[in-house]
C-alpha cells in the first residue's frame, strides 16, 4: 500500500509543479478577463494538487 501511495505522490507532485510553473504571478491583476480567469484556474489546480500532496504525505507517515 505504501508503494502505491508513493507512486501517487510522485505523479501528483509532477502535476502540481507543472501547474505552478504555468501560473503567472504577474497576471493576478490582469484587466483581461480571459487571461485572468485562465490564470486563476491554473493557480487553483496547483493549489488543489499541493493540498493532495500534503494529505498523501500525512498518510504515508502514519502507515
Amino acid at each position: 500500500m505504501n508503494t502505491k501511495l508513493q507512486l501517487l505522490e510522485k505523479e501528483i507532485e509532477v502535476l502540481a509543479n507543472n501547474y505552478r510553473t504555468d501560473w503567472k504571478e504577474d497576471l493576478w491583476e490582469s484587466e483581461k478577463i480571459e487571461e485572468y480567469g485562465l490564470n486563476e484556474f491554473i493557480g487553483g489546480k496547483a493549489d488543489a494538487y499541493e493540498d493532495c500532496l500534503d494529505l498523501i504525505k500525512k498518510c504515508i507517515q502514519t502507515s
